[in-house]
């Protein structure tokens, strides 16, 4: 299924942002802190590595707190040029498998 609009929405677009990066970054910061929790440095915090439980529990919070702040960022990027490039043209967004969607059955 594909939507074509003229804007896409602020929320909409913060959202997904949103959710993309926390989800990522806390799966690899958890990475990153089980392997601190077996000594490697892998984390790092004011320039000091931290290993073992204390690395495992900086990894919990960082992870958020970088996906919070990575979409802020990249939000405030993205959302003046979306809207330059709904002066020109629509956006087009296709979807795999929505919901409102009868499955294909041959």
């Amino acid at each position: 299924m594909e939507v074509i609009a003229k804007k896409i929405s602020k929320k909409s677009l913060f959202k997904l942002l949103f959710i993309g990066f926390t989800v990522g970054l806390t799966i690899f910061s958890l990475l990153c802190g089980i392997a601190a929790t077996f000594g490697a440095e892998t984390i790092q915090w004011n320039g000091v590595y931290r290993t073992g439980i204390e690395g495992l529990l900086y990894s919990i919070f960082m992870g958020p707190v970088l996906g919070i702040v990575f979409s802020c960022v990249i939000w405030v990027v993205l959302v003046p040029g979306l809207w330059i490039y709904s002066f020109f043209q629509p956006l087009k967004v296709s979807f795999k498998n929505s919901l409102n969607e009868q499955p294909k059955v041959v």
